[in-house]
């Protein structure tokens, strides 16, 4: 069986405005705003699988996300 096939789904539940901006802006990067969820969602579960815990992982996270982008 494919990893696709044993997915399970999870709700996550954020304000209206929340939910509108991070659709439009997945959807702007040509992403359905579920596929995007789940591709956040992969990384961090990707890094906790290589030893991470969660809290450090969430701190890894959000320091990248202060990191000055390239461009």
């Amino acid at each position: 069986m494919t990893k696709t096939a044993n997915r399970q789904p999870l709700t996550v539940r954020l304000d209206p405005d929340s939910k509108r901006l991070f659709s439009e802006q997945a959807e702007a990067c040509g992403l359905e705003p579920g596929v995007a969820a789940r591709q956040i969602l992969e990384l961090y579960v990707q890094r906790l699988r290589e030893g991470g815990d969660y809290i450090q992982t969430l701190a890894d996270f959000s320091h990248a996300l202060k990191s000055p982008r390239a461009g």
